[in-house]
């Protein structure tokens, strides 16, 4: 070939295209590979068309010319690699559309036995559609707009996460799985999952047989459900008190650890503070009453009463659960919550119960309540009592720093204790000429 003078580099390049394109004609895909990263650095409009080329292996890998062994939707996906690197490079993000659908091809494979042809292609048609994030006039697409699932298509969904719980969640992970926060494609096969879900929890309760796998149909269901943030629904409101009463209920093969570690997510964040909501108000509308051994006062405001009232249990797990949903109903950190309640303790001069506060995995807190609360003695008696309480019972794996400090107030004690004796002493030695008078005359 015969490159013309100065335009050898331009002319090499146009060659190296040509190989490029011959290589996807016969199916050398290594070969094709190779040549992107510097058809990539190109002149001209060679770059261009090599993106589009890109863009169309992965958009329709059906085409593409493979062998009996070779699966085309494979080959898509490592030429879907090929763009993201290209994009990369370029500063450009790649759609999630591409990748949405080439994942659900892949998954569909494995499903064909499963799931009948014509849902299939319902569930494609469907994935495709909610990738529009916009209808034409540039509003926010409304639920009129959203594709719907047949009752035929979420009944198979249902049935495959009884049989095949793993492939069933991947499958609906694609189909609620949302391009950014203004979607809504998600929510008519969500509150079609709900619906089913709350169904089967009250055919747990109920008299009958429960089908094998509805137990595991509701944990995977759990885990797909996205609910990032509030405000949320009555429906799933009521999700969350029937999962709770489902879990306390005596002989229930539902298992709370096991949901909650379904919820811990991201895209369930707002379903799991619905759910630590319901649980707090349950768990906490009536605390327990008390006394110096351990109980609660009703004197306390509530925050404080009901902290004061878990950390009195004597299941530490227990306690720790339900503090944990308490403050992530109230937006609170458990450490504030915690500081916030033994202040409260230590302005009462509470201290048997600011002793039971402190008693377990707080107790390295105790030399800063110490210095927190200082100024809140009222009596020399009451910072005496403070410091017995919180420092005098300190183990050796308290902060060396606060202990100084604690060790410091204590000795001002001592000395402020030891002036108030001797300023008593004195007063006692001026007042005795006048008693000895006073009973001269008495005897007289």
């Amino acid at each position: 070939m015969n490159h013309p003078f100065g335009k050898e580099e331009a002319a090499s390049q146009k060659q190296l295209f040509g190989f490029f394109c011959e290589c996807l004609r016969r199916g050398e895909w290594e070969l094709a590979q190779a040549c992107v990263p510097q058809l990539q650095e190109g002149q001209g409009d060679i770059p261009k068309r090599v993106e589009d080329i890109l863009q169309a292996l992965v958009v329709c890998p059906n085409l593409l010319r493979c062998g009996q062994d070779i699966n085309p939707q494979r080959v898509a996906w490592v030429w879907l690699l090929v763009l993201e690197k290209w994009l990369a490079r370029e500063k450009k993000l790649l759609p999630v559309v591409f990748r949405r659908k080439l994942e659900f091809l892949l998954l569909s494979e494995d499903l064909q036995g499963d799931i009948p042809e014509n849902i299939l292609e319902e569930l494609y048609e469907t994935l495709t559609q909610g990738a529009v994030g916009h209808v034409p006039d540039g509003n926010p697409r409304t639920e009129s707009w959203t594709p719907r699932l047949s009752s035929e298509a979420v009944s198979v969904l249902w049935d495959l996460l009884r049989q095949s719980p793993q492939p069933a969640q991947a499958l609906l992970e694609l189909l609620l799985e949302e391009d950014d926060g203004t979607g809504l494609s998600h929510w008519p096969l969500q509150n079609a999952l709900v619906d089913l879900i709350r169904k089967a929890l009250r055919a747990l309760q109920g008299p009958d047989s429960v089908p094998p796998g509805v137990v595991d149909a509701i944990y995977g269901a759990l885990r797909t459900l996205r609910c990032p943030a509030e405000p949320l629904g009555v429906e799933l409101r009521l999700l969350c008190e029937e999962l709770l009463e489902a879990c306390r209920t005596k002989g229930s093969p539902l298992r709370e650890e096991r949901l909650l570690s379904c919820l811990l997510h991201k895209a369930s964040r707002g379903l799991l503070s619905l759910y630590g909501h319901t649980y707090a108000e349950k768990v906490t509308e009536k605390p327990p009453r008390a006394t110096a051994s351990g109980k609660v006062s009703p004197d306390h405001l509530d925050p404080e009463r009901a902290m004061l009232a878990l950390f009195s249990n004597p299941n530490p797990a227990e306690a720790w659960k339900v503090a944990y949903f308490y403050c992530l109903s109230n937006n609170k950190h458990f450490l504030e919550q915690i500081l916030v309640t033994a202040l409260t303790l230590l302005k009462e001069e509470d201290f048997p119960n600011l002793g039971c506060l402190l008693d377990r995995e707080f107790r390295p807190l105790s030399c800063l309540l110490v210095l927190l609360g200082w100024t809140h003695c009222q009596s020399l008696e009451s910072a005496k009592r403070l410091l017995q309480t919180l420092h005098r019972t300190q183990g050796p794996g308290c902060d060396e720093l606060l202990r100084d400090a604690c060790d410091g107030l204590w000795a001002h004690l001592e000395v402020l204790e030891w002036c108030i004796q001797q300023s008593r002493c004195c007063k006692s030695l001026l007042n005795l000429p006048g008693q000895v008078s006073t009973v001269s005359v008495q005897y007289s």
